[in-house]
């Protein structure tokens, strides 16, 4: 059975009459009482009995009709979901994201992705680094935020913004009464830090570029970590600007200051043989915000 001939049938029933149909389907009238011909041979059974005014159904053709618009309810439907999934407006995308990116950035490119595709299903996994980059290549996950994300023959990686560095200062420690701080300030600090992160090489470029080395304390397991760790009393921290939204009883951020500004860079990663529509759809937006945000 073909579509074509579920139209033929359905404009025939409708109409009740083979020329009026023929005209309705712009086709010659042979080859639509052919295609009933074939429709009621595949059947077994008559579909339409011939009255002196045109056809009318037989009780076989009644219920197929019923079964046939359904039919064609469903094939427009699939139809319109198929296109729409490729112009990625409807589907499901996983999305990975680490540490403070979480907080703020990633949450603002969402809800503009969301409020322009209202019809796809953002699935948000907080996961470490390397469960992350595992989770990409084996593609439980379609995009991946992250600070540090190196560039391989399997991934993209573009990125997403640059932040400030800011201090956070548990409210007990003299320079959370500064509007900033200056760098020279941080020379005898015990900081809290995520080792081998942007934010960390960032900062000890910075720290050697004004003539010392940053003095470590604590080691943490991410940005937020670290900035509960100043608010438990343990020392200071160096962290992107987006962790302010990390409200923290005991707990101030203050920009850092230096005579070269310090940034930390936010990427993104893909596989580069994905070729989803969503993801074109995600990124569009997550160039969208890199733009407004330059």
């Amino acid at each position: 059975m073909e579509i074509r001939q579920l139209k033929y049938f359905i404009a025939v029933a409708e109409e009740r009459n083979i020329s009026r149909a023929a005209a309705r389907l712009h086709i010659s009238q042979p080859p639509l009482t052919r295609q009933i011909q074939l429709l009621e041979e595949q059947m077994g059974a008559a579909l339409f009995k011939r009255t002196p005014w045109g056809v009318e159904l037989t009780d076989a053709g009644t219920i197929f009709l019923e079964h046939a618009r359904q039919i064609k309810s469903h094939i427009a439907q699939a139809s319109e979901l198929a296109r729409r999934a490729g112009q990625g407006q409807i589907g499901r995308i996983d999305v990975g994201v680490f540490g403070s990116a979480m907080l703020d950035i990633v949450p603002q490119i969402l809800n503009h992705f969301s409020a322009t595709h209202p019809d796809v299903e953002l699935v948000l996994h907080s996961t470490a680094k390397g469960p992350q980059m595992e989770a990409l290549h084996r593609g439980r996950i379609m995009l991946a935020f992250d600070r540090y994300l190196p560039e391989t023959p399997e991934l993209c990686v573009e990125t997403v913004c640059a932040e400030g560095i800011y201090v956070a200062l548990n409210t007990r420690h003299p320079l959370a009464a500064q509007d900033e701080v200056r760098i020279e300030q941080l020379r005898e600090e015990l900081l809290i830090g995520e080792q081998d992160s942007s934010v960390f090489t960032a900062t000890r470029e910075l720290f050697s570029h004004h003539g010392f080395e940053p003095h470590t304390l604590q080691k943490a397991a991410d940005m937020i970590a670290a900035a509960v760790m100043v608010a438990g009393g343990f020392g200071t921290a160096l962290v992107p600007e987006s962790i302010r939204s990390l409200q923290l009883p005991n707990v101030v951020y203050r920009p850092l200051r230096g005579d070269v500004e310090a940034k930390v860079l936010l990427h993104c990663a893909y596989r580069r043989d994905e070729s989803s529509p969503l993801l074109v759809a995600l990124l569009e937006t997550v160039r969208a915000f890199r733009q407004a945000h330059v």
